[in-house]
């Protein structure tokens, strides 16, 4: 391994776990690449007084719009898109959250503290504001900050680059691994998200084996 001051480092086994939040999907719509457009919240409690719009449904998604609504205090207008339609189960209204997340954003948003937006896209943004494509056709709504969590996918370029294979030649998909997780690169192992295991549990099982 060369790293980028010149040294040289020897190993038996190398294991990759370094997931794959540096290569997020990103929104695309006109207006995606402003500077107010997110794709991670370090610190939901630093932010004070916006109106903030979180596009992703997922547990990710929740439970930064959660952590932006949780206190009153902070002054914060927190809408949350999603493009299924609203059900009485949670399910089908969020499938990729874990329910338990999913009820407690409808609890958060029949308690007044966030809005639910069903059957919203993104359309367009710029500075301040944001339109929506919605059932009943294009709505603006004042915008400061923009949180996408909508998934990321394995940093490919870099992965091959170590002669490791993708299982298809999808974006998506993930490298090829036996058993114990060894790569098609003898000695590279490959654990965590960028295996397609992301929780943290799964991960310390994978670096046991």
């Amino acid at each position: 391994i060369e790293l980028t001051n010149g040294e040289t480092i020897v190993a038996d086994t190398v294991i990759l776990a370094i997931g794959t939040q540096g290569n997020p999907n990103l929104v695309r719509c006109p207006g995606s690449a402003l500077p107010h457009v997110t794709y991670q919240l370090d610190d939901p409690y630093a932010v004070l007084d916006e109106h903030i719009v979180v596009i992703g449904t997922g547990d990710a998604g929740i439970e930064n719009a959660r952590g932006l609504a949780e206190d009153p205090a902070q002054g914060n207008v927190v809408t949350v898109l999603n493009r299924a339609p609203r059900s009485t189960n949670a399910r089908e209204s969020f499938p990729t959250a874990k329910e338990p997340n999913a009820l407690a954003l409808v609890a958060d948003h029949d308690a007044g503290k966030l809005i639910i937006r069903y059957e919203t896209e993104t359309k367009a943004i710029e500075p301040r504001w944001i339109t929506l494509a919605t059932r009943d056709g294009e709505e603006k709504i004042r915008c400061d900050r923009i949180i996408a969590r909508i998934g990321s996918a394995p940093p490919r370029g870099f992965v091959e680059s170590c002669g490791i294979e993708f299982s298809s030649t999808d974006r998506l998909a993930f490298p090829t691994l036996s058993p114990v997780f060894e790569s098609t690169a003898p000695g590279i192992f490959v654990i965590g998200a960028l295996a397609g295991y992301p929780l943290i549990k799964h991960c310390m099982n994978q670096g046991y084996d």
